[in-house]
């Protein structure tokens, strides 16, 4: 029996030796591969490096110490016993000592990396005088390992006790001592001087605790705002520098009265501190109700400004170009004329419809998936063209089998692009960029559409096996492909015994379909990817795909933060943000490249300094990415509620609240459904512009109402990327904001009685998004109506366009009629040919005769058509699909 536990004791060691050191191999091997093997060894580097020599330096001490504290027992010990207690107190010295530098260098590698890294911020706190930097890079450490000292005294103190209670015991047995009468003397001859000096030394540290509480002020949320206030400066930081002084006074009374063994002057000095200790917060609080909140304006007002500076420079909000805009309802027909380019970009559909549409009519079959979609913009034919772009996924919750999940669907495929200004006349997105294989109606390049890292990728795939894989459907047919890209990990024997191991599944080493040659690629989700990385950014939410040199590249905003920013007010436990990094991910390779785009952010330049090699400098991002980097939502939103409150410079306004902002309320349904407003990517030219520009918008009102009060731009486009626009409109003029809009819609009479016509025919009328966007010295207003039908999987179509210069309002079914009614506007570069109706009816119906066009072809295209489109509506996508391809056939027939 005793053999068969040792075997199985032996096996489940192994074992467990083998998933640590698989994932240990894999990783090397994985990060290798990706070309970041440095940055991996960065930290394991770090840390024997580091323990190193806190190993040495707390052997030596707490040898010394040991060796100081049985200096007297061993004396009285015959050799033997000396013996033990000297190879004991090593071994547990090599312990102790090893426990503490293992957990000091894993624990705090990172931080003693970014204070010898630490780059200057060139901007001092108002209260101590310390550049940032400081706080954000070297504080950290300093605090870090004062808790790591003190830890350290209190475990020798303790040892200290243990062993003066086992001499005391020991004697007590043996010798027949009277503690009463010599208990003194034994004190000071076995542990006396070293607790005397290990005391002191913790009243030293208490000293320096609260010198390092000092700065913690800069923190603070005693007061009117965050960060040190009067009473944290007037009360709480006296006690401070009292209590440290007399810690110091008192190491020095403690280490003299111990040594005597006199207990009364350490109960004194003790009992002050004490009673200090418990003052502090009680004298704190009654100054700042009964004093400072008697005049709390006069004496809050510094610490105020303090805290509106801190905030409005940790959230980029304190270069913001503000403009007085006071918006005139002077849109002409004329002015149109003259923004061409700007009507022809309307925001007429919405992302979330378009996404819906694009998975209903747009995966093919039921395994691909459109996990997002982005809005972006092209030159398109000529024409500076913004698009909804969503890239077709691989839909694992689909797929079934190991083989099938893992060697044979492998990648997504293709891109799906419509245009955000136009519908088809079904009310439906008007696709540029459509269909497997991709039929491309614009002049974008795209050869190779294969998606081997996307946002829904999260199985591990096998490439190069016996076993093709799928690549798309065509005519009833499996088209198959063979990865070429340089992805991957090559399956070698002991890599197969490696991955089975690390991965749980034993089929990698017994499927006879993976080859030596195979290769396994990892980590493909690309925000795993990024993550796995450089686990220390943080990263968007809303990954982006780009078309560049005929291929699909992945864009990932990353984020620098920091929650120690003295003054700055907390957001969401952090209170510094730079989008300083672009991570650009080859969709087909993985190439993962990260750039550095702001070189004014401090915290991605020690980030570089520490993780040599992983950042590239933003200059050499190919042009072809930066013409399509869009400002990041998250950090754009995060302004905005920052904004909020922080766009008062003023501290006696910001004291008396009275210009509190809020981000807009939108009214997100017909029966009154509020939320918050979403900000938008909009296409237009900003006021005193010269050029056509992609801006994200989002609007203000007053806290608490609806009137719209500003409007804030952050643009992207070329030099002017990452600038921020701030539109103010006079307080006194009403303004509409998008919930402002949507009432006025619902007050028409004619879109209301509408509205109540299609619902009362059992659709159900939606809102598209609200654009609200400057146009010369004016402001356009459009929104769009959806109707879906009330079945299942039924799809919004766009039914009416409505559109208001903020005074007047029309609707219609498209933006051209509704502008021609709201200003008399026609498109002059689109104007149609006139010619005569009948001579052109007669010519089309000799062509069809001479080129073997018959009525019947036409008639049953015509057919086939209505057909499609009773059962899109019905939501019958079977039969759609089936419609649609019998007209494929016929338009074909016709072509030739």
């Amino acid at each position: 029996m005793k053999k068969i536990y040792w075997l199985l004791a032996s096996v489940i060691i192994i074992i467990m030796l083998m998933l640590s050191f698989s994932n240990l191999i894999v990783n090397i091997q994985w990060f290798r591969e990706v070309g970041y093997l440095t940055v991996y060894f960065t930290k394991l580097i770090a840390i024997l490096k580091l323990m190193v020599p806190i190993f040495a330096v707390c052997f030596v001490v707490v040898h010394f110490y040991l060796k100081s504290l049985t200096k007297s027992l061993l004396a009285q010990l015959d050799g033997k016993k000396r013996k033990y207690i000297k190879v004991g107190s090593i071994v547990g010295n090599l312990i102790l000592s090893l426990i503490i530098s293992y957990y000091t260098a894993s624990t705090y590698w990172y931080t003693i990396l970014q204070f010898t890294n630490s780059v200057n911020f060139n901007d001092k706190d108002p209260i101590f005088g310390h550049d940032i930097s400081f706080y954000i890079f070297k504080l950290p450490l300093i605090q870090s390992l004062y808790n790591v000292l003190l830890s350290l005294i209190i475990i020798i103190i303790v040892i200290t006790v243990v062993y003066y209670l086992a001499v005391k015991l020991k004697r007590t047995v043996t010798d027949k001592i009277n503690w009463r009468v010599n208990g003194s003397e034994v004190f000071k001859s076995f542990a006396g001087k070293q607790f005397a000096i290990i005391s002191a030394l913790l009243m030293f540290m208490i000293a320096g605790g609260y010198i390092l509480k000092s700065y913690n002020l800069l923190y603070s949320a005693r007061g009117t705002v965050f960060g040190a206030g009067y009473a944290d400066i007037r009360i709480t930081l006296l006690f401070y520098r009292v209590i440290a002084i007399v810690s110091l006074i008192s190491a020095i009374i403690v280490f003299v009265s111990i040594l005597r063994a006199r207990i009364r002057p350490i109960i004194t000095v003790a009992a002050l501190i004490f009673i200090m200790v418990i003052s502090e917060p009680i004298v704190a609080s009654v100054f700042q109700q009964f004093i400072v909140k008697s005049n709390e304006m006069d004496f809050e007002k510094q610490y105020i400004n303090n805290n509106i500076s801190a905030t409005r420079k940790a959230f980029n909000i304190d270069k913001i170009k503000e403009n007085e805009f006071e918006p005139k309802q002077n849109l002409s027909n004329k002015a149109l004329q003259n923004n061409t380019d700007i009507i022809e970009n309307l925001k007429v559909n919405s992302i979330s419809p378009v996404l819906n549409f694009y998975n209903q009519v747009q995966v093919m079959k039921n395994y691909y998936k459109f996990n997002d979609g982005d809005t972006d913009r092209y030159n398109i034919n000529g024409k500076y063209t913004q698009v909804f772009v969503a890239p077709r996924e691989l839909d694992y919750s689909n797929i079934n089998t190991w083989q099938n999940i893992h060697l044979r669907y492998t990648h997504g495929y293709g891109i799906t692009m419509s245009k955000v200004n136009s519908v088809t006349s079904e009310g439906q997105p008007d696709f540029v960029m459509k269909d497997i294989p991709t039929e491309n109606l614009t002049d974008i390049k795209l050869d190779n559409p294969r998606i081997y890292f996307g946002e829904g990728s999260n199985e591990y795939v096998v490439v190069n096996t016996d076993i093709d894989e799928f690549d798309y459907p065509k005519a009833g047919e499996t088209q198959t492909n063979r990865y070429n890209g340089s992805a991957g990990i090559k399956m070698n024997f002991l890599n197969k015994v490696l991955f089975s191991v690390n991965q749980g599944n034993v089929r990698i080493l017994m499927s006879g379909d993976i080859k030596g040659d195979s290769k396994i690629i990892l980590n493909r989700n690309i925000m795993d990817r990024v993550k796995k990385i450089a686990p220390f950014l943080s990263y968007d939410s809303d990954a982006y795909s780009v078309i560049k040199d005929g291929k699909i590249f992945w864009v990932v905003d990353a984020y620098t933060t920091s929650n120690k920013y003295p003054y700055s007010q907390p957001y969401n436990g952090f209170n510094y943000i730079r989008n300083s990094v672009k991570v650009v991910i080859d969709a087909y390779n993985g190439d993962t490249n990260f750039y550095i785009v702001d070189k004014n952010d401090p915290i991605a330049a020690s980030y570089s300094k520490i993780f040599k090699g992983l950042f590239k400098d933003g200059d050499t991002l190919p042009k072809e990415i930066i013409e399509h980097l869009r400002y990041p939502n998250d950090i754009f939103n995060i302004q905005c509620d920052v904004l909020g409150k922080y766009h008062v410079t003023d501290p006696t306004v910001f004291f008396t609240q009275d210009d509190l902002w809020e981000v807009s309320s939108n009214i997100l349904s017909v029966e009154g459904k509020e939320d918050v407003n979403e900000s938008l990517y909009l296409m237009t030219r900003l006021p005193g512009e010269k050029n056509l520009e992609m801006v994200m918008f989002e609007y203000f009102n007053m806290k608490g109402k609806q009137n719209m009060v500003s409007l804030l731009g952050a643009r992207m486009d070329g030099d002017n990327y990452g600038k921020l626009v701030m539109y103010k409109f006079p307080p006194q003029k009403t303004i509409l904001s998008p919930s402002l809009l949507k009432n006025k819609i619902l007050a028409d009479p004619d879109i209301s009685k509408e509205i109540s016509l299609w619902e009362g025919k059992g659709s159900k009328v939606e809102y598209g998004d609200t654009v609200i966007i400057p146009i010369n010295d004016s402001l356009f207003y459009l929104e769009t109506l959806y109707l879906k039908a009330d079945v299942q999987k039924s799809l919004p179509e766009v039914r009416k366009i409505i559109l208001s210069d903020g005074e007047k309002i029309v609707g219609d079914e498209t933006v051209e009629k509704a502008l021609e009614k709201l200003f008399n506007y026609t498109n002059q570069s689109n104007k149609p040919i006139e010619n005569n109706t009948n001579n052109n009816n007669t010519n089309n119906i000799e062509n069809n005769t001479n080129n073997n066009i018959s009525k019947d072809d036409i008639s049953k295209a015509n057919d086939l058509y209505q057909k499609a489109l009773e059962a899109q509506k019905a939501g019958d996508w079977s039969a759609y699909g089936e419609y649609i391809k019998q007209l494929g056939d016929i338009l074909k027939n016709m072509k030739k």
